[in-house]
């Protein structure tokens, strides 16, 4: 029998901190964990909040990420098996908060009027993507691949906020100072133009 991903016993929403509020277009932390064999979490490494492309060191999002870090240790899970015997299992937490910073739920895409969208990977639609620099110490250690980032997309289709999901962090910040400076095919729901959240991405040669 194949792994199959332990289901959770406990679960909680995060708790989260006003400078959730502050930004006031809700967000997304994305958290990486490992479940150990009696179904305890160990957190990896976590990613998001989107900054503001206006302060994309933002203190804000650090807070935001902490406490969700704390609650991700809290979640539990039936302890993970594969063939039959306890094993352990790498998986990913989406936490989501709205424009309120309150958890997100799921939105009726029928009244999305002033709502985010999210549309996916957005490479597809991008009509300009400006070129990151490359860090010179990154450069001279040969360090490359792809950054993917976390973009939301203001109704102009202008990035007005941004997060690296992985890669490197040595060109992560390059990454996402690139992202701000790049822009998106505006999108309409219904004739309405709405903000979209999605995915872009960098792919660094040496």
């Amino acid at each position: 029998m194949a792994q199959q991903a332990p289901r959770d016993l406990s679960n909680p929403d995060p708790v989260y901190p006003p400078e959730a509020a502050e930004l006031g277009y809700g967000g997304t932390v994305t958290v990486a964990i490992k479940v150990d064999k009696k179904g305890k979490v160990k957190v990896l490494q976590a990613f998001g909040p989107n900054a503001p492309c206006s302060n994309l060191n933002d203190t804000r999002g650090k807070r935001i990420r902490e406490v969700v870090v704390d609650t991700a240790r809290m979640v539990e899970f039936e302890p993970p098996f594969e063939n039959g015997k306890p094993t352990e299992v790498e998986m990913t937490i989406v936490y989501s908060f709205d424009s309120t910073g309150k958890p997100a739920k799921v939105k009726d895409l029928s009244e999305s009027k002033g709502r985010i969208v999210e549309a996916g990977v957005l490479m597809g639609r991008v009509k300009h993507l400006a070129r990151p620099d490359y860090p010179a110490s990154a450069r001279a250690n040969r360090l490359a691949g792809p950054i993917p980032v976390s973009v939301l997309v203001d109704v102009d289709g202008k990035v007005i906020a941004a997060s690296a999901l992985g890669g490197h962090r040595m060109l992560q910040d390059s990454a996402m100072s690139a992202a701000c400076r790049s822009s998106i095919e505006p999108v309409q729901l219904s004739g309405v133009p709405i903000q979209v959240s999605g995915v872009i991405t960098f792919v660094f040669v040496p």
